[in-house]
């Protein structure tokens, strides 16, 4: 019972267990990030922006109803004119015949009145001196800059997908070298046995492979503990549970010239079309400040029904039609503002040139660092062969008692330590491209345009 449990775990863990490749880790990852998420979640905001102010140019419709009582003798008076009910005796008439410093009673000392005021009104600014215009232009200004920085976010989380990946992959790399080197010691051990069983060897040849055997299941160990540890942060990445292994090792070949990876640079990278855009978002808001020297144009429009009660009387309705026009004489605050916005333009143009140097260090470094790990990579393979070539010979030599067995053993640590510098060498000339294609301003997805 017990087994048929273990071998029913066993089974449902190898039916779920998920192989990845470089790009559906990449899609996960980029699917299920909270931080691109909340990018997107940025630019909604800023399209719901754009269509407020949009609305905002269509004007404004309100429906009023007001509802008060009150003995103030100056709004009790109002309400009456307004719903056209005043008489001559709410001015006083009643004592007429008084002397002309009476105070009226009826004028001063009112009842107290229930006024409903239904209105609807509808506000539309017909002149803004463009600053609608220009708010709606700086907002879409500041859309694509967020476009391009969740352009820009997706390319770094890409280049930590395929650090994560191509780790991973060369953990698996490590962790199949210290199988081989293991079964290849057991090999050693089981020669030095039999040469000291026919005494052709002392006892030492055996323990020396016997000690080496151990270290290398130490190093065993390791790799099996490192290649878990690579594939838990790559689940943590793409949030792809139950990743047992990865395929190959993602790399780019990449074929371009210092003079042509700046230029390409320049037309691709997202830091160069952040700063252009920020550029215009600037300059734009230089015209948005300006619109506070020009006159202010508006038109209110109001429809209402006025009386002591609700009512549908159309003798007690009433509209309002107004067109006005606002300018502001004195107002210190505008040309500060209309400075400090100019100042602010020249401080991105600043800082347009400053990006510029910097790419072009950045995209000459990254040339660089692509050359010099495909020569090294050379050089590892060359020093990998070499190593096994001596490996295999020193093991002839051996079996015929030509040198000891601590020699083997070092020719054997030789060779996987060149094996081991040779698969390092190839992580880091992956890496090396992938950085590359990012500062050439292409993604991981695409590659080499």
């Amino acid at each position: 019972m017990h087994k048929l449990i273990l071998y029913l775990l066993l089974l449902s863990t190898t039916i779920f267990a998920q192989i990845v490749d470089f790009k559906k880790a990449l899609t996960e990852t980029i699917k299920n990030s909270e931080h691109i998420k909340q990018q997107q979640i940025q630019i909604q905001q800023v399209n719901l922006d754009i269509k407020k102010v949009k609305q905002s140019s269509y004007g404004s419709i309100n429906l009023i109803h007001e509802v008060s009582r009150t003995n103030h003798a100056g709004h009790v008076f109002n309400s009456k004119l307004s719903s056209r009910e005043a008489s001559f005796k709410d001015f006083g008439f009643s004592q007429f015949g008084q002397p002309i410093d009476t105070k009226p009673t009826d004028l001063n000392y009112p009842e107290s009145r229930n006024n409903f005021n239904t209105r609807i009104t509808y506000n539309i600014p017909l002149f803004t001196g463009f600053k609608l215009s220009n708010q709606k232009d700086i907002l879409s200004l500041q859309k694509k800059a967020e476009q391009l920085k969740l352009n820009k976010n997706t390319n770094n989380l890409s280049l930590e997908v395929l650090k994560a990946y191509n780790n991973a992959v060369v953990a698996k790399m490590f962790l199949k070298a210290a199988n081989e080197a293991k079964k290849a010691i057991s090999k050693y051990e089981e020669t030095a046995f039999e040469f000291y069983k026919e005494g052709l060897v002392t006892k030492i040849d055996k323990k020396q492979a016997e000690v080496k055997k151990l270290n290398i299941n130490s190093t065993l160990i390791n790799a099996k503990n490192n290649f878990e540890l690579a594939l838990a942060y790559l689940t943590y990445l793409t949030e792809i549970e139950n990743i047992s292994d990865v395929n190959d090792l993602k790399t780019y070949n990449i074929k371009t010239t210092e003079n042509k990876l700046f230029k390409t640079a320049l037309e691709n990278r997202d830091e160069v079309k952040i700063i252009n855009t920020s550029n215009s978002l600037y300059k734009k808001n230089i015209a948005l400040n300006k619109s506070s020297y020009y006159p202010k144009v508006y038109s209110h429009l109001e429809y209402g029904v006025n009386d002591d009660k609700i009512t549908s009387n159309d003798d007690k309705d009433y509209y309002i039609a107004l067109v006005g026009i606002k300018l502001s004489l004195l107002d210190s605050s505008k040309e500060y503002e209309l400075e400090k916005s100019r100042l602010d333009y020249k401080k991105s143009l600043l800082q347009k040139e400053n990006l510029l140097k910097s790419i072009k260090l950045e995209t000459k470094k990254a040339l660089l660092n692509t050359k010099a790990k495909e020569k090294i990579l050379k050089e590892k393979f060359k020093a990998k062969e070499l190593a096994y070539e001596v490996l295999e010979q020193s093991k002839l030599l051996y079996k015929n008692q030509l040198i000891a067995m601590s020699e083997l053993l070092k020719q054997e640590s030789i060779f996987r330590q060149t094996h081991a510098e040779y698969i390092f060498a190839q992580y880091e000339k992956s890496l090396a491209n992938a950085q590359l294609i990012l500062a050439m301003g292409n993604n991981l997805f695409e590659g080499n345009k």
